[in-house]
């Protein structure tokens, strides 16, 4: 039988439909999937309740910010969801939004969802979920008004000196307005939210894994794997036994005495990467403890702590130890002249004695290696401690509020503190000022800190800022101690070598298609 061309191309039209539709003929999706074997996996997806170490690794690939810092180079800003952005006036900035920019769910991105990201609804609002994250992130925020489908108008209380840093930081990602309202639940859309990253979440399993998807309709190209599992594996001998057999592509937080079990088997296709990270281990103090309340009892726990024993037997060298907390990354901000801690165990007697110790009792908390080698390190310390003649105990609780929970009765305990941005804005001042877990479980405050962090955080001229920042941590770190800064954190991942990825000097895993990809 004879067939015209306009029958043939008709039955063309159908084939095609078919196999572009998921049919038959469709072309299998070959790219692999990247499994992470993981220490802990945060609660949610949902960056306003999910603000920790674990929350900062996994979260990144699933929401996009306006703004983003060159991570891998010179830390400048550059535009990521924005087009570009002006000052109108030192109170007014309008940022234009790239165009054709998808949610997970393929809607278009548009001003409107940006000006409710930062409404009141969610974030701004009295009874918002992200209310207690506007006194540490937002507190110079007036207004975010939508001009047209593709500007927004972002309007200050006052001169902010770092607000376009701030539009890259943590709780500034942009979020779908539709998909929020359409959740109806708060905890619904906490666990599956619709944000604009490279990958989507598929689900959440509590205490055991975070399984996300590719958003193949991302800005920034198609993703380079079709799914990502984060695995929680609490065991470190076990990340590094399922590395090993090809179980898991990546094993995050492996420490420094275990790093030569990867290294011993670099024939069975892996290797170590990472390093010292804009992360500092340190402890927290309650003043409030009968015994801490005297600030000289606090001064003498941090004479006792030979920092550089921890970093040379525990940490091997791999690590570096710090004059504060601060980094050399804070660029004009970094205090080069600030005095390193020093170790004094006679010195720390000394104030024991002129504080009148008679021996009364200290908890110290850590958890279970949720910071890496941080069983080894509070052990270490409690000995340093003992040695002085400090009546310290160890005690361990489960990762979470446990740490600082006053229901535990007064204490000391482990911490970390992470820089987000290269200002103290944005770790001494957002993780030890007024809307800090400190001040809100009652265990540290200081009013001199807090007048001089309103000084941080307001002047624009930089003497006015370096002046307030070297007060603010002689205050906080030793004359009315809040913490005590241990060293520059660091983390190491095992990855099997086909997989083409390297750290940046923060906790976040960008899994974008530019920075991973497979051989």
């Amino acid at each position: 039988m004879l067939v015209s061309r306009r029958r043939l191309a008709k039955a063309a039209v159908a084939v095609a439909a078919v196999s572009t539709s998921g049919g038959a003929f469709a072309q299998a999706d070959t790219r692999p999937t990247l499994r992470v074997a993981v220490q802990a996996n945060p609660p949610t997806a949902e960056p306003l309740d999910a603000e920790s170490n674990v929350g900062y690794r996994n979260n990144y690939s699933i929401h996009d910010t306006l703004l983003q810092f060159d991570y891998a180079g010179d830390f400048s800003i550059k535009g990521h969801l924005a087009e570009k952005w002006s000052w109108v006036s030192p109170t007014v900035l309008e940022v234009t939004l790239k165009r054709g920019l998808k949610f997970h769910d393929g809607s278009e991105i548009t001003a409107e969802d940006v000006a409710f990201s930062f409404g009141p609804e969610r974030l701004t609002g009295d009874q918002a979920p992200g209310k207690p994250m506007v006194r540490r992130y937002w507190v110079s925020l007036g207004k975010v008004e939508a001009v047209d489908r593709y500007v927004v108008r972002f309007t200050t209380t006052y001169e902010d000196p770092i607000f376009e840093q701030r539009l890259t930081a943590w709780t500034a990602q942009i979020i779908s307005k539709a998909a929020y309202l359409k959740a109806g639940d708060y905890n619904a859309w906490r666990l599956k939210p619709v944000g604009a990253g490279p990958f989507k979440v598929e689900r959440i399993t509590p205490n055991d894994s975070v399984v996300l998807t590719a958003h193949d309709g991302y800005w920034g190209g198609k993703p380079n794997a079709k799914s990502v599992i984060f695995k929680v594996v609490p065991e470190v001998a076990t990340r590094i036994a399922g590395l090993l057999s090809g179980d898991y592509d990546i094993a995050t937080d492996l420490p420094p005495d275990q790093l030569e079990v990867v290294e011993r088997n670099k024939a069975k296709g892996v290797s170590i990467v990472g390093g010292p990270i804009n992360n500092h281990r340190l402890i927290w103090f309650d003043k409030n403890h009968p015994v801490l309340k005297d600030p000289r009892v606090r001064q003498a726990m941090i004479l006792s702590i030979d920092r550089a024993a921890i970093v040379d037997a525990i940490w091997n060298g791999r690590t570096k130890l710090s004059n504060g907390l601060q980094y050399d990354f804070f660029g004009k901000m970094y205090l080069a002249d600030y005095p390193a801690y020093r170790y004094d165990p006679e010195g720390a007697k000394k104030l024991l004695k002129e504080a009148g110790y008679k021996g009364g009792e200290i908890t110290f908390r850590a958890m279970n290696n949720y910071y890496t080698a941080e069983l080894p390190t509070a052990q270490a310390m409690v000995s340093m401690w003992q040695s002085v003649g400090l009546n310290v105990r160890l005690v361990m609780v489960e990762p979470g509020g446990g740490l600082m929970a006053d229901g535990n009765g007064r204490a000391a305990g482990d911490w970390s503190n992470s820089a987000l941005l290269p200002d103290p804005l944005f770790s001494l001042w957002s993780q030890h000022g007024p809307a800090s877990a400190q001040k809100a479980r009652g265990i540290w405050e200081n009013e001199e800190f807090y007048k001089l962090g309103e000084k941080l955080e307001r002047s624009t001229k930089l003497e006015d800022r370096r002046a307030a920042f070297r007060a603010m941590l002689d205050i906080n770190e030793w004359t009315d101690p809040g913490v005590s800064t241990l060293h520059q954190n660091a983390v190491f991942y095992g990855i099997r070598n086909n997989v083409n990825w390297k750290p940046y000097v923060f906790l976040y895993m960008d899994l974008a298609p530019q920075r991973l990809k497979f051989t």
